[in-house]
């Protein structure tokens, strides 16, 4: 059964998917009855252990070995599932090599290179089938998982958040007697308060604030399209557009506050002349800019004026099951283990945003980390919620990369906001357009 495109949109053919699916489940291979769910006379339970030992080949592009191991032996134990993990080869080398996987697991960035090479499959056989609860998940995560089906499917599933967070040093804003930043701020109150702490003071150059342009991009807190799916033409010279990159690119045109020759997270937690830094989480870099002596805190991701309530589009790593898999209920199985709320508390305990909405889940965040007693980072991170989900389409990432472009051509003064978003849609559609005659 294969996924195909139709004018960049995912599309998933329910019926025969259904049946493919169900066909897949082990009936013509070897492990036929290992794979069967145990008592298949009686409702499914997601819980209850094979009989005999099954293999998944897991093909995972995360965290380390170590941890994976961990994974392993509670899995083997819960489900006698044998997790065979793919963590060091390229998704193209494993299916050049013939490796049948029966589930992958995939940053945010990687997930039309899933999506194209047909490693997607409507779950919702099996969230049926195992009575799966979706209500458990977070506002937004499931409607955003639809969206990359045509026709409101489960072809992922995330299995945590990359939520964004303002993370300030302290010891600049009290070294020129600036309030700290507060939860809920604007753009552009944002403005305003970098203006008072971009300087320069004895020979050191303090910039007031940086981001990751890629990760707001993509976050797009104004809910706005990149391409329309019916003629696989970029959106974004628009008037929407024109204002979400003249503010962007506009904070790096205030005085000491140029991004040449910059690097963010060198600038905050390295050389800690930077006052306030934007994007994903910072977690992994804080320990050791904390003992250079760097005094800090966190609040809530700005947000337009007038759009003080709306969240920003999803970013997450996410679980699929290829329509190929022999062992379709069992990798299922793993998904609901990721989404446990075993899993999910022990994975929020070191810092990782869960899917869930469970209160007992959520409020495990950070107890692992020492460094953010006292903070306000985790009201800050779970501030980022997310927003009504927009159209997206295979092409969606090429037109980012050319936003991620007309910032710094805007912010440099090499282009005027018109004309960069005019280059920047022109250059999309010639990149659309040779990807779609390959």
């Amino acid at each position: 059964m294969k996924t195909y495109m139709k004018k960049g949109m995912v599309m998933l053919p329910l019926v025969a998917l259904l049946a493919a699916c169900g066909s897949q489940s082990g009936s013509n291979s070897p492990d036929s009855k290992a794979s069967e769910p145990p008592a298949a006379n009686k409702a499914a339970d997601i819980n209850e252990k094979f009989k005999e030992t099954v293999t998944v080949n897991f093909f995972y592009n995360g965290y380390s070995g170590s941890l994976m191991d961990e994974w392993k032996a509670k899995i083997k134990e819960k489900y006698n599932i044998e997790l065979n993990p793919y963590m060091k080869e390229t998704i193209e080398s494993l299916i050049a090599s013939g490796v049948k996987l029966d589930l992958i697991a995939y940053s945010a960035g990687g997930l039309f290179k899933a999506l194209d090479l047909q490693l997607t499959s409507d779950m919702s056989d099996m969230i049926a089938k195992y009575k799966f609860d979706l209500n458990r998940l977070a506002p937004g995560v499931l409607e955003s998982a639809r969206m990359y089906s045509g026709k409101g499917e489960v072809p992922v599933m995330p299995y945590e958040l990359n939520n964004n967070v303002l993370i300030y040093n302290k010891n600049i804003f009290d070294k020129f007697g600036v309030a700290y930043p507060k939860d809920g701020m604007t753009w552009d109150q944002m403005s305003d308060l970098i203006k008072k702490v971009a300087r320069t003071e004895g020979g050191v150059q303090y910039r007031g604030y940086a981001y990751s342009g890629l990760n707001l991009i993509y976050k797009n807190q104004m809910g706005l399209t990149f391409v329309d799916p019916n003629t696989n033409k970029a959106t974004i010279n628009t008037d929407s557009w024109k204002k979400w990159l003249d503010t962007m690119a506009g904070f790096y045109k205030i005085n000491n506050n140029d991004i040449v020759n910059a690097k963010e997270d060198d600038l905050f937690f390295k050389e800690q002349t930077l006052a306030m830094r934007g994007g994903p989480s910072p977690l992994e870099l804080l320990p050791a800019a904390i003992e250079k002596g760097l005094g800090w805190d966190a609040v809530s991701n700005p947000r337009f004026t007038g759009m003080e309530n709306a969240g920003g589009q999803m970013n997450a790593p996410f679980l699929a099951i290829p329509p190929s898999s022999q062992q379709r209920d069992a990798a299922f199985k793993v998904i609901s283990f990721f989404l446990s709320d075993e899993m999910q508390a022990e994975n929020a305990r070191a810092g990782r945003v869960p899917v869930l909405k469970s209160e007992a889940v959520v409020k495990e965040f950070g107890t692992k980390l020492p460094f953010l007693k006292g903070t306000n980072y985790a009201k800050a991170v779970f501030a980022d919620t997310i927003g009504k989900p927009i159209l997206v389409t295979k092409f969606d990432g090429t037109v980012r990369s050319q936003l991620s472009v007309a910032i710094v051509d805007v912010a440099t003064g090499k282009k005027d906001v018109n004309t960069a978003l005019r280059d920047a849609e022109e250059n999309s559609n010639k990149a659309i357009e040779a990807a779609i005659k390959k």
